[in-house]
Parts: C-alpha cells; sequence; structure tokens
C-alpha cells in the first residue's frame, strides 16, 4: 500500500542556494555528486555629485585579505584566503583545509581621479571612494524660459 509518491529530489532543501552558498559546494541528489561553485561578492555603485563611491560585501574578511588596485584604468578588487584547521584526540586527528578567492574588475570612466582614491573596511563591507577630476564635474546653471 502506497501513502504518497517518494521522490529523490524531494530531499533538497527548499533553501539549496543558500546551503550550498554557505558550504561552496553545488549538490546534486540524483547523482550524489558535489561540484565546487564561486562565489562573488554584491557590488554597489553609487554615482554621487564629486565621487563614485563602490560598496562591496565582504563578511570574513579582514583588511589583510582583500588587495585593491588600479591597473590600466580598471578598478581590481581581490582575495585570496586560505585557511587550515587540525583537531587531535587520542585516538584520532582531523584536518581541514580551506581556500576562497575572488576578483571583480571595473572599467574606470575617463572623469575619475586616479590619484584620489580612499578605501575602507568596517563590518564586512569594504569601501572605495573614488573621487571625480575637478575639470570633469559638471557645472549647471539653470536657464530661465520666457
Amino acid at each position: 500500500m502506497k501513502l504518497f509518491k517518494w521522490n529523490a529530489t524531494d530531499l533538497k532543501p527548499k533553501f539549496s542556494n543558500i546551503v550550498e552558498k554557505f558550504f561552496g559546494k553545488n549538490i546534486n541528489v540524483e547523482t550524489a555528486t558535489e561540484q565546487e561553485v564561486s562565489t562573488v561578492p554584491s557590488v554597489n555603485i553609487a554615482n554621487e555629485e564629486k565621487a563614485f563611491e563602490v560598496s562591496i560585501a565582504v563578511p570574513s574578511l579582514e583588511k589583510k585579505d582583500v588587495t585593491v588596485e588600479i591597473k590600466n584604468n580598471t578598478l581590481v578588487i581581490s582575495s585570496e584566503k586560505q585557511y587550515s584547521n587540525e583537531e587531535k584526540d587520542k585516538n584520532w586527528v582531523r584536518k581541514e583545509y580551506g581556500y576562497a578567492s575572488f576578483q571583480r574588475i571595473f572599467q574606470l570612466p575617463n572623469n575619475v581621479d586616479e590619484n584620489k582614491i580612499q578605501a575602507t573596511m568596517n563590518n564586512g563591507i569594504l569601501t572605495i571612494k573614488i573621487a571625480k577630476d575637478e575639470k570633469f564635474l559638471e557645472n549647471k546653471k539653470l536657464i530661465e524660459i520666457k
């Protein structure tokens, strides 16, 4: 007697993308295999009056783990982090290793001043302010319509 139809794909969590992102693996229920997935941090870019502001979510990273560079009129933000953890007990040893990296590249517009760039990191958010070149700042003048 069957009460309900059972399918192996029903075992996959409802919030699978959250679980997979957390563990860095893509789980295929049908073949019971794992595939490494890469995660790219979320970025917000604001076009302010005197500067561009780039905000990047980099939770669990420290300042020493992140590199911000200007190369050939591009903004390059990258990180590479390795870790290992070892636990020993009477009859066993457990070692875990991990590696994570990312790179984001943004073409800078012609109106930036590459000599006036500031980067700060606070609560897992990397904020980069890129000043606009003063000769390119927009001069507005309201024209009266007659």
